[in-house]
Order: structure tokens, then C-alpha cells, then sequence
């Protein structure tokens, strides 16, 4: 079997809502997989026999991406702006740029990526997903590299489609598929049947059944002629700059300024946790989402901190609003200016939903606290994430 690490994960924004486009942005993943699921319904209809599914009727066709990768300095941009949607660019002085996430009413789409197997072999997999959602993210710290974990939802998905035509040897030749969805003009796509096999691009796609392409081989229905997308070539032209969790500060405060001024507060196994609430709606004459939309959105802060005495938990049990800011500080300068890579998660109203102090043998006594992220009409936002890097202009 290959080995997983000879695969690759790539994304893109897309122009177009739910429009696939090759997607170039090829991102470093520890582990997850864009998974194709197609809904089975079962038909049992009263029919003299006491089994009960009896005839298999295609359903739903749902599409869904969950990854984890480490939170990259420069990496993690498209996920924020993904799953916030709200973006604006600032320079700060020579190479370093802030980028700055705020909650959009709308989000962008996205188009994913995956190679699985090893791309030197013929029985390897790319599958690609296209109008791809955040539909949540957790950003988390405890005594390792701090970790970013995506949860997304898509439009549909290219595994392979089928031809419903014999070929024949062209320039371009019409390559007439059940489906063209996920494909775009400069593809590298294997066609092959029981007996041909070739590599070659897509020159056109002139509707959701045909594709053009130059063919130097024939192709039959009969024996099982198929396309699919060939593997691109990764390329990774930047260091990756991962924040581990001693990079990781809080501060707290009855508002951000006062926040930002405050002391650094030490605590353990934190995580923030984002979510758009994304809703699958299914319209007539498609198995795939023919919309899929945000609702309502929601933020939380989880952590545990260690007391040494009464007066500490007072502190946090008694405010009603505290604001907090997380920031994640590489300590790496950027090019010859005085700003460092760093990302700065700024919460403005945040109030305690769950507070628990257990027992265990021989334990130190620590705090698991949970925090909601509430609206704040004073700066008129929920959520603000800054990131700091070297990154002028992103290929979205």
C-alpha cells in the first residue's frame, strides 16, 4: 500500500459560487479526507415477501471535509478567510501585511483538492470537491504544535464519471460524461477503458455532459471507459511557520483596550471553536445541494486553569463581561521590521457558561472553563482575527 505522507491537499477560491476551478494552493495537512456519500434509500413496499429493503433507490448525495493541520503563519489565512468571510489587507511597514477576519453575512466558496495512493502508480485517487463551506473550525493549544481543525461542507464532488458515448480519435475530440461537474479547461485527466488508457487535457467543458479533449485512443461504453483527474505536481514554495502552544498568550479585561494593556494569563489545554451553522437545502432535478447557507453564527472559549488561591476564581466568578484576546506570537521577525508572525484572536464580550472544579486522586485542584462569545454593540462585533505575516497578496 502507498503511504499516506505521499499525498497532498490543494484549494482555491472560487470566482463563481459553487464553480469548480483547479485549485493551486497546495496546504500542509496532518490528516483528513474529502468523503463522498451517497444516500441509499431503501423501498419496501408491501409486496407478499417479509424482507424488508427490497430495492436500493439512490438518495442524497452529500459531500464533507474535515482536516487538521498545524496553525501555519501564512498557511492559515484561507481557512479564516473561508470561514469568516470578511476580509481587509493593511501594510505595516516594509514586507510585513495584516490581514484582518470579521463575520461576513455571506461566505466564499472553495474548491478542495486531494491526492490519495502514490501518484507514481495507476491506482491512485484524486478527488475534488467544489463549493466548499467552512462550516466550523477549532484553533487549539495544549503542549504540542497548536492545532487547526476544519470542518467543511460542499456542493458536490469529481471521483470519476463515466462515459455515456463511444469516443473516437480527435483533435479535440467530445468526451460525452454523466456528469461534468468538478471539471475545467486545463485538467490533466486519464481516460481509459478495459483496453486504452492515455493522459491528456481538457481543452474545453461546454456544458455539465461533454467535455473536449485530444484523444489518440478510442473508447467504449461497453468496456468501461471512464475519466478521471491525474495528479498535479505540489509545490510548497514557502517555509512552514507553525505556532506551538508556548507562543500562545491571554489577557483579559473589562473591555479590549483594557485587555490589550493587561498582564499575560497563563492557562492549559485551551481551544476556540467557530462555527457557521452551514445548512444543506436540496431542490428538485439534483441528488446534490443545490444551496447550502450559513445561519446563525457562534463562538467559544474553553480552557483550564490552575488556582492558587480563592481570590484567583473570585476574580473570574464574579465578572459578568470580560474581554479576551489570544494571541499567538511566533517571535519570528519579519524581514527587516519590527512585527513578528502572529495571530491575534480578539474577543470583546465573553461570558461563562460552564465552570467545574473536579476531584481525582492526588490531583492539583484546576478550573475547566467555558466561555460564549457574545455580540458587542460597543465595538460592533463578535469576533476579530488579525494575522501577521510576510504575505502581500494571496492567490485566492
Amino acid at each position: 500500500m502507498a503511504s499516506t505522507r505521499l499525498g497532498y491537499l490543494a484549494l482555491k477560491k472560487e470566482a463563481t459560487k459553487a464553480t469548480a476551478i483547479k485549485p493551486t494552493n497546495f496546504i500542509r495537512f496532518r490528516e483528513g479526507d474529502i468523503v463522498f456519500d451517497q444516500e441509499v434509500i431503501e423501498a419496501n413496499p408491501i409486496m407478499n415477501n417479509r424482507w424488508n429493503p427490497l430495492t436500493a433507490v439512490p438518495g442524497k448525495i452529500s459531500t464533507d471535509a474535515e482536516f487538521k493541520l498545524d496553525v501555519d503563519a501564512k498557511e492559515i489565512w484561507h481557512f479564516l478567510y473561508a470561514a469568516l468571510g470578511n476580509y481587509t489587507k493593511t501594510t505595516l511597514s516594509g514586507t510585513a501585511v495584516k490581514h484582518t477576519f470579521q463575520v461576513a453575512n455571506d461566505l466564499p466558496t472553495y474548491t478542495l483538492e486531494q491526492l490519495k495512493w502514490n501518484p507514481q502508480w495507476t491506482d491512485y485517487e484524486v478527488i475534488r470537491a467544489y463549493g466548499g463551506m467552512v462550516d466550523s473550525f477549532e484553533i487549539s493549544g495544549s503542549d504540542w504544535i497548536c492545532e487547526l481543525s476544519v470542518k467543511m461542507k460542499a456542493h458536490g464532488v469529481f471521483v470519476k464519471w463515466d462515459l455515456t458515448a463511444d469516443s473516437t480519435i480527435w483533435s479535440p475530440a467530445t468526451l460525452n460524461l454523466t456528469d461534468t461537474r468538478g471539471l475545467v479547461a486545463s485538467d490533466i485527466i486519464k481516460i481509459t477503458d478495459a483496453t486504452e488508457t492515455e493522459n491528456t487535457t481538457i481543452v474545453a467543458v461546454p456544458n455539465q455532459t461533454t467535455i473536449t479533449a485530444n484523444t489518440t485512443n478510442t473508447y467504449e461504453v461497453a468496456e468501461g471507459a471512464k475519466v478521471e483527474l491525474r495528479p498535479q505536481t505540489p509545490t510548497y514554495s514557502t517555509q512552514a511557520l507553525p505556532f506551538s502552544f508556548v507562543h500562545a498568550s491571554f489577557q483579559f479585561g473589562a473591555d479590549l483596550t483594557a485587555a490589550a494593556s493587561a498582564a499575560e494569563t497563563n492557562v492549559e489545554n485551551w481551544t476556540f471553536s467557530y462555527e457557521n451553522g452551514l445548512e444543506e437545502r436540496y431542490w428538485s432535478n439534483a441528488a446534490t445541494p443545490s444551496v447550502i447557507a450559513p445561519k446563525g453564527a457562534t463562538a467559544k472559549l474553553k480552557f483550564t486553569k490552575y488556582f492558587t488561591n480563592s481570590a484567583d476564581r473570585d476574580a473570574y466568578l464574579n465578572l459578568t463581561k470580560q474581554a479576551v484576546i489570544l494571541s499567538l506570537d511566533l517571535g519570528k521577525v519579519i524581514g527587516s521590521t519590527t512585527y513578528t508572525y502572529k495571530l491575534k484572536i480578539s474577543m470583546a464580550d465573553m461570558r461563562f457558561t460552564s465552570y467545574e472544579m473536579p476531584t481525582g486522586t492526588d490531583e492539583l485542584y484546576a478550573v475547566e472553563l467555558e466561555w460564549t462569545c457574545f455580540y458587542d454593540t460597543a465595538t460592533g462585533k463578535a469576533v476579530e482575527i488579525e494575522l501577521q505575516n510576510d504575505v502581500a497578496d494571496y492567490a485566492v
